[in-house]
């Protein structure tokens, strides 16, 4: 499939985010579940995630408890930690995870999955697991995200692709070899990163605005990718309404309605939590992530950062 500038644009964009957040995931297996079944997830602060690679189930979810069906090929996601039940029929009863999936489940010869459950012939096959974020440092994607982010197979380009890397992770993820850690973490970035994708691709238009609006937006979008690409060049908001093709009165308010606060706001935002994954991640010294976003001198950049994070750059390198 041939992607757009646009689409490149999206994927780098959310990558970014992603690594400035410390994206960390697990999967915890994949396995077979043979009617009777039902997992009950009581949530928690790390983003669940299923993905249906055979068969179907259903999915419920809410103080209501409202229930959809998951069809093979189907990805969903718990951005916030929400509770929920996965079950082999809509009426069935949910049980703990930490019960249905005991480690004494019996071994499938032929597809290598662990098999839990019942003993009837009706089998759903699917792979679970975490995404860990730093929720420290806050970021406009997070937090727009609704509690639960479905992407059926049907209606995305990306099914048979996340099913690929979301094996890959599990298999990786049981194993002991050294640096599986980074591998499965950057996997579980990947499939993050083509799950929201795929969100973005499922919808023909968002009924809410948050931050996968706003990078689908031609003109914000286009904003967003300049502060990404370039976060040290000494933008103004009259550089970013010509590159936009809008009036400023437009920009501004449409870029506050989808990601929530100014383009100048966000940019500074944006340079706070990349300096922080310069500090993390390279050897650079403090005056050099200080050049890096943007900051003119040492002593500037770390009163903004310390502003920011309620600590000083060193003390961020230490606990990285």
């Amino acid at each position: 499939m041939e992607i757009s500038h646009e689409g490149v644009a999206n994927l780098d964009i959310l990558a970014d985010v992603l690594r400035a957040q410390r994206l960390r995931g697990t999967v915890y297996f994949r396995a077979d579940f043979r009617e009777p079944w039902g997992l009950d997830i009581q949530g928690g602060e790390f983003a669940n995630f299923h993905i249906v690679v055979r068969g179907r189930c259903w999915l419920r979810t809410g103080p209501t408890g409202s229930v959809r069906a998951l069809e093979t090929g189907d990805v969903v996601l718990f951005p916030h930690g929400s509770p929920h039940a996965l079950l082999h029929a809509p009426d069935a009863v949910a049980f703990p995870a930490s019960e249905v999936t005991v480690d004494d489940s019996v071994s499938d010869e032929v597809t290598e999955n662990r098999v839990f459950g019942g003993t009837g012939t009706v089998t759903t096959t699917l792979i679970c697991g975490h995404f860990e974020l730093d929720r420290n440092a806050s970021h406009p994607l997070l937090e727009s995200l609704p509690s639960v982010v479905l992407v059926k197979a049907s209606q995305h380009s990306r099914a048979e692709w996340l099913a690929t890397a979301g094996h890959l992770a599990s298999a990786e993820s049981s194993t002991n070899r050294p640096g599986v850690s980074a591998i499965v973490d950057k996997l579980a970035e990947a499939l993050l990163v083509q799950t929201l994708l795929g969100y973005v691709e499922s919808m023909s238009q968002f009924e809410e605005a948050n931050f996968l609006a706003a990078i689908q937006d031609r003109c914000i979008g286009r904003v967003l990718e300049l502060i990404h690409q370039d976060p040290a060049r000494d933008w103004t908001l009259n550089e970013f309404v010509r590159e936009a093709g809008v009036s400023r009165s437009v920009l501004t308010e449409r870029f506050r309605a989808l990601v929530g606060e100014s383009p100048m706001v966000y940019l500074a935002r944006w340079r706070m939590l990349k300096s922080r994954e310069l500090l993390r991640d390279t050897s650079l010294t403090i005056a050099q992530v200080a050049y890096s976003v943007g900051y003119g001198s040492e002593f500037s950049f770390a009163k903004a950062f310390k502003r920011f994070f309620y600590i000083p750059p060193g003390q961020a390198r230490g606990n990285a």
